[in-house]
C-alpha cells in the first residue's frame, strides 16, 4: 500500500494564491479615480450583460475583475447585505467600510475552507 502524499499548509495556501493570482490577471481592469467632483470608475466591459460596475447602495459602488461569475455573487450578496440593514437599522448604517469588511470576511473564508479561491479583485 502506497502511502499518501503530503503537502504542508504553507504549500497549499501558495498555491492557492498563485492560483487566485492567475485568473485576475486574465480578467480586464477597473481603475477607480478619486477628483474634486466624485469618483470615477472606468472598465473595458465588451458586454451589456455583465455589471463589472454598479451602484449596491447609497452613494456606495463595486467593480471587479476576474471571473464573472463569482464576482457576480459577491455583488448580488453586497446589494442584499446593504438593503437588509439599511431595512433593519437606518441607511446611514450602511457604510463602504461595513461591506468592505463582510467582503474580507466572505472571501478569507472562501480561500481558506474551499478546494478553490474565488478569482476575484
Amino acid at each position: 500500500m502506497s502511502v499518501p502524499f503530503y503537502v504542508s499548509p504553507e504549500q497549499i495556501m501558495r498555491d492557492k494564491a498563485d492560483f487566485a493570482r492567475k485568473g485576475i490577471a486574465r480578467g480586464r481592469s477597473v481603475v477607480v479615480l478619486q477628483y474634486d467632483g466624485g469618483i470615477a470608475f472606468i472598465a473595458e466591459n465588451p458586454s451589456r450583460a455583465l455589471h463589472k460596475i454598479s451602484e449596491l447602495y447609497d452613494r456606495i459602488g463595486f467593480a471587479a475583475v476576474g471571473k464573472y461569475n463569482e464576482f457576480e455573487s459577491l455583488r448580488v450578496a453586497g446589494v442584499r447585505l446593504a438593503d437588509m440593514r439599511g431595512y433593519s437599522y437606518d441607511r446611514s448604517d450602511v457604510t463602504g467600510r461595513s461591506l468592505a469588511n463582510a467582503y474580507a470576511q466572505t472571501l478569507g473564508t472562501i480561500f481558506t475552507e474551499t478546494a478553490k479561491p474565488f478569482e476575484v479583485e
